[in-house]
């Protein structure tokens, strides 16, 4: 997920073009994301808050996934925002019940170090999936790296479904918490 929120920047010009708009405003397709993640996030976490977390984190996978596909289709700047602000909210709320999840699973004495994993899982998205799909894509068209994203989130999405318990991450449902 780490690597959705820069992969445009390397895929700006084949973005532009294909959309017909400037390369500046192709470049809102990041803005729009980090809108997405900053306002939207918080609240569909809060939406999601009397969900089973395993039920929220495969909902937030989904449409995660669905923006992607949005993206890869789109043949307009409005819609392709459309499907960047999805995924954004996808991502934001998959990052913040994955984090409870994973800091309850860990139990205390550990939860600093899954906090950390998670982190270190982004970071490694940055330095390794950022570049090697802006290379996808100027290989195989701007949709390629979309297609991929999406499709590892539903990837995602199945093993959250087989693996995780009903009740992972507890079950106190409080915004205070």
């Amino acid at each position: 997920m780490g690597t959705s929120e820069l992969i445009v920047a390397g895929l700006l010009p084949q973005i532009s073009g294909a959309l017909h708009v400037s390369v500046s405003s192709a470049g809102m397709l990041i803005t729009v994301f980090a809108v997405g993640m900053m306002v939207g996030a918080p609240a569909m976490s809060m939406a999601t808050l009397r969900l089973p977390r395993r039920t929220a984190m495969i909902a937030a996978l989904l449409v995660f996934a669905a923006g992607h596909h949005v993206g890869a289709l789109s043949t307009g700047l409005g819609l392709a925002l459309v499907g960047r602000f999805a995924a954004a909210l996808g991502n934001g709320t998959f990052w913040t019940v994955g984090a409870v999840v994973a800091t309850a699973a860990a139990g205390p004495a550990a939860s600093t170090r899954a906090m950390g994993v998670m982190v270190g899982g982004t970071t490694l998205a940055h330095i390794v999936g950022v570049p090697l799909g802006t290379a996808a894509g100027q290989l195989a068209g701007r949709q390629g790296p979309f297609w991929v994203l999406a499709a590892l989130a539903l990837a995602a999405a199945v093993v959250i479904a087989r693996r995780l318990p009903a009740d992972a991450g507890g079950t106190d449902s409080s915004i205070r918490a």
